[in-house]
């Protein structure tokens, strides 16, 4: 049945050659690889076909398609929030803002501000204030100081303060307050002499002062970078 395997057994037993082995195994090994590569192109011709049940993509290929639209969120921040008016506006881009944790800080910040702005404090007002803020300040202090004069501010009472307005704006959140209190301002001069103006005593004060925050940042803070009175104040 296989002559060529029959020639060796022979040359073998009169030659005395040690054969590897029987040869049938190798056959039978060939045999079942051709049926193996018949049955995996069988099976590609099939899996091939669109059956209706075919995979899903993926998220991420459906991003990298441009097919899905994800606001990322990293550490709490986010790096795309859309922009709106409003507390409910605000609390959809920063879902960690909370409303009374805001006002506790935002009395404390009066206080600060006020202090550190007679005092003439620059570097506890740069970690209070924005940039814009801060120059204007900075300014004042100055012309103040060259002119010799000295301020100090009194919080005698902070009787109510409210959010009044709040925002989201690419990317920048901002929130007004307003603040109703009571404050003892006196200026002197070199002589230390006190100095009369509409600006000075113990006056009843309405101020609006606005806060804002960068959501794209790790940082909480909120710096002060606006303020004003109402008319007539």
């Amino acid at each position: 049945m296989y002559p060529i395997f029959l020639h060796c057994k022979r040359l073998c037993r009169e030659h005395q050659i040690i054969p590897l082995g029987d040869p049938v195994p190798f056959i039978d090994i060939i045999i079942f690889a051709v049926i193996a590569v018949l049955l995996v192109l069988r099976l590609r011709s099939v899996l091939g076909q669109r059956t209706g049940y075919d995979k899903q993509p993926s998220r991420r290929e459906q991003m990298d398609n441009g097919s899905a639209e994800v606001i990322s969120i990293d550490s709490g921040r986010r790096s795309d929030a859309g922009d709106g008016h409003g507390l409910a506006a605000l609390k959809k881009a920063d879902r960690q803002f909370s409303e009374k944790q805001f006002l506790n800080g935002a009395a404390g910040a009066f206080e600060m501000i006020l202090s550190a702005y007679a005092e003439g404090d620059l570097a506890k007002l740069k970690r209070l204030l924005s940039y814009d803020l801060l120059q204007s300040f900075t300014q004042s202090i100055q012309q103040r100081s060259s002119d010799g004069e000295t301020l100090n501010i009194s919080l005698d009472e902070l009787r109510d303060l409210r959010i009044i307005d709040a925002k989201v704006f690419d990317n920048i959140a901002s929130v007004t307050v307003e603040y109703q209190s009571t404050q003892t301002r006196t200026l002197t001069d070199g002589d230390g002499n006190t100095i009369e103006d509409e600006d000075t005593g113990t006056r009843d004060l309405i101020d609006i002062w606005t806060f804002e925050r960068d959501l794209t940042l790790d940082d909480p803070n909120w710096k002060l970078a606006e303020t004003e009175t109402p008319d007539g104040e």
